[in-house]
């Protein structure tokens, strides 16, 4: 994982920047060409390989704001050894009614950890936010 995607979840976590700059700032990498083992691919073509398995969160709120962030799963790891997941799982949900809602950080760690696929919170409120998040 390089430095610049850890700065990214690093400013994600403390609030400097949004969850969608933080999604645009990864999509960017992504086009980095990097060599592995004799051949040049994007870091994004590294990472899908690497990782395989990518958490989505989708957060959509009744104003019509909608968050589509997607981590690889081998990111979200590094964010635990910084300490950073619940900063970011906070920064995505601002805004919406969800905010101050309590998601089970450990329950989405446990399920990282055990390769478990699908959805794993998912939650619509009576104002008409939604928030969905799974793996894949």
């Amino acid at each position: 994982m390089s430095e610049e995607r850890m700065k990214i979840l690093d400013m994600l976590s403390q609030g400097i920047i949004t969850a969608n700059e933080a999604n645009e700032l990864l999509k960017s990498l992504d086009e980095k060409k990097i060599e592995v083992n004799g051949k040049t691919m994007t870091e994004g073509q590294y990472l899908k390989s690497a990782a395989a398995k990518f958490l989505y969160i989708e957060a959509k709120s009744h104003d019509g704001d909608n968050v589509n962030v997607t981590i690889p799963l081998s990111l979200i790891k590094a964010a635990v050894k910084m300490g950073n997941v619940q900063g970011i799982i906070d920064k995505t949900l601002s805004g919406s009614s969800f905010a101050n809602e309590a998601i089970d950080i450990d329950l989405i760690l446990q399920c990282i950890e055990s390769g478990t696929t699908g959805n794993i919170v998912s939650m619509d409120s009576k104002e008409g936010d939604s928030v969905r998040i799974y793996i894949e």
